[in-house]
């Protein structure tokens, strides 16, 4: 049975999260606690005292049930950093994944058509041109080059503003404001000013496809759902914030630290350069190798839950830990061992359920070109500075680097 005790009774339960020992694996405690209960007991940093589950199966049990929910402003609700309570404090200004039924269906499916994977695949082509014309600068120029500044940030920001219709100019006003929403180095207030200076520009975009639309995503809503009244415009910005922030920053932590392997771990460029019909599952591997959501996803029950041999009671706060169940070693034996042959497929770098990524298909893409591409255009690369001396970046929401410094 689960222990009684309120939170208040149980001082002794860990900080959440643990000290990290290797910049690129998740936290040793986290796999120690899956040898115990279904979730632990553990201390988050504003004192709140949550469930910490780091099971694949539990992940995935929680994150497909309807009982845990998705509402920040749900009594519970696990607060991971200072800036999530700006979602509780401006409700309005929430996207559909902070959403449950049926407001979370009626707008994620005004947008599944547009990222369906044959949707994807049908950009493949702009993205390889992309890619190639990034890096066919890079390799122009002196040596050494930064692979973040130069490739793995521009690729997610131009394929997003191509989507939405934006004109290039304003693609360094969105990754700026983007990193801002991203990074927990950055007060609350700061993070509001970005968010509303970022909602004001969607906002003059949605006004300007009304008057005059185009054939880019933003027009279709317009014409299909806004015009309709199916949505309105106070919708449509969140969802569109949405769209750039979580395609710009997590696309690019995840290309970076994929790469950082591709130039790190001479069997994965060796495999790859011999077969390239092994990228796509080398990258189903990179996803679940590398889990860009180190902070965890949060939940809060609305109703008891019984999780395996654990009493969930409705009001508690639930983390679900990503990276640890993407290293289950029941699911994925070895899973501290990057293999590009293993059959990665059942990863949760995705989320599961309901919430699952809209965008993984776009996703896959555009890591399968870029890291086809610096194996083409980059053959020997390397890191150009010592490994230690790479710049993590611990204050983000999607953990990756601040810099990649490659030569050739």
């Amino acid at each position: 049975m689960m222990n009684e005790a309120t939170p208040q009774e149980q001082p002794t339960a860990p900080k959440y999260p643990a000290p990290r020992v290797s910049p690129v694996d998740p936290p040793p405690q986290l796999a120690e606690l899956r040898t115990g209960r279904a979730a632990s007991r553990v201390t988050l940093w504003d004192g709140a005292q949550v469930w910490l589950v780091t099971s694949h199966a539990g992940i995935r049990a929680v994150l497909g049930d309807r009982r845990f929910t998705a509402v920040t402003s749900a009594p519970g609700f696990p607060m991971l950093t200072r800036t999530s309570q700006l979602v509780r404090a401006k409700p309005e200004s929430a996207s559909f994944i902070r959403m449950d039924e049926p407001d979370h269906s009626r707008l994620r499916s005004m947008l599944t058509r547009d990222f369906l994977a044959r949707r994807a695949e049908a950009l493949r082509p702009a993205v390889r041109e992309l890619v190639d014309d990034l890096l066919a600068k890079l390799v122009a120029g002196e040596r050494p080059v930064d692979l973040v500044a130069g490739l793995t940030t521009p690729v997610p920001s131009r394929v997003i503003t191509l989507l939405f219709g934006a004109g290039e100019d304003r693609r360094e006003f969105i990754e700026s404001r983007s990193a801002v929403l991203i990074d927990r180095g950055y007060t609350p207030d700061q993070v509001a000013a970005a968010r509303d200076e970022l909602d004001g520009y969607l906002r003059e975009l949605v006004e300007q496809r009304l008057a005059d639309p185009g054939t880019d995503l933003i027009s279709r809503l317009v014409l299909d759902q806004v015009r309709p009244g199916n949505l309105s415009v106070g919708e449509l910005v969140p969802m569109c914030r949405l769209l750039l922030v979580a395609g710009h920053g997590t696309t690019t932590s995840q290309a970076s630290l994929s790469l950082l392997s591709l130039l790190t771990d001479p069997g994965l460029a060796d495999a790859l350069t011999e077969d390239a019909n092994l990228l796509p599952k080398a990258v189903e591997e990179l996803l679940r190798f590398h889990s860009i959501v180190q902070n965890g996803l949060a939940r809060a029950a609305v109703e008891d839950v019984q999780l395996d041999d654990l009493l969930i009671r409705a009001g508690e706060g639930v983390v679900l830990s990503l990276s640890a169940g993407n290293r289950d070693e029941r699911v994925f034996p070895g899973p501290d061992r990057l293999d590009p042959h293993r059959d990665a497929r059942r990863h949760l770098a995705f989320g599961h359920g309901m919430h699952q990524c809209l965008g993984q298909w776009l996703a896959r893409v555009e890591l399968e070109e870029i890291l086809a591409a610096v194996l083409r255009w980059m053959p020997g690369a390397r890191l150009a500075v010592p490994f230690e001396e790479l710049d993590f970046r611990h204050e983000v929401s999607s953990y990756g680097l601040g810099a990649l410094p490659v030569t050739w």
